[in-house]
């Protein structure tokens, strides 16, 4: 019997929570695992609410993240500027100094400082929590 955790046997499992946003908005279902495959080159630009990239890619990859303050207005899309981790894997095992895996914040956006981050380790990763004061992203530890 398939996994009772993948319903819809698209082979990826997702996992929702619900977040009181108070009463104006009230209750609202968000993703708390919301994928994204990656598996060709170029660069793939993520939608705010993406938790979790996977990249399965024997080559060069750029992942271009949202700008955590200006990607939604106010009171649109209730849940989506919760604030989530968003993690970032090669589950391929080809990071490496010649395919590299580069994540580029919004334009005047920084990772803990930095114009962009890089994964150029075989089974590597990274997992950034968006800052909502700031619009930066930080590695959590």
């Amino acid at each position: 019997m398939a996994s009772q955790t993948d319903l819809d046997q698209g082979g990826t499992a997702r996992q929702y929570q619900q977040i009181w946003l108070g009463p104006s908005v009230g209750w609202v279902t968000f993703p708390v695992t919301n994928p994204v495959s990656i598996i060709t080159t170029g660069t793939t630009t993520l939608e705010n609410g993406s938790t979790l990239v996977l990249v399965n890619y024997n080559g060069t990859v750029s992942i271009q993240l949202w700008d955590p303050l200006t990607a939604l207005p106010a009171g649109t899309l209730p849940g989506k500027n919760v604030g989530y981790p968003l993690t970032i894997v090669d589950i391929g095992g080809h990071a490496s100094d010649v395919n590299i895996i580069t994540v580029l914040p919004a334009a005047t956006r920084t990772i803990d400082g930095l114009s962009s981050w890089t994964i150029t380790n075989s089974f590597g990763g990274v997992i950034l929590k968006p800052n909502l004061t700031t619009g930066n992203w930080t590695t959590n530890p």
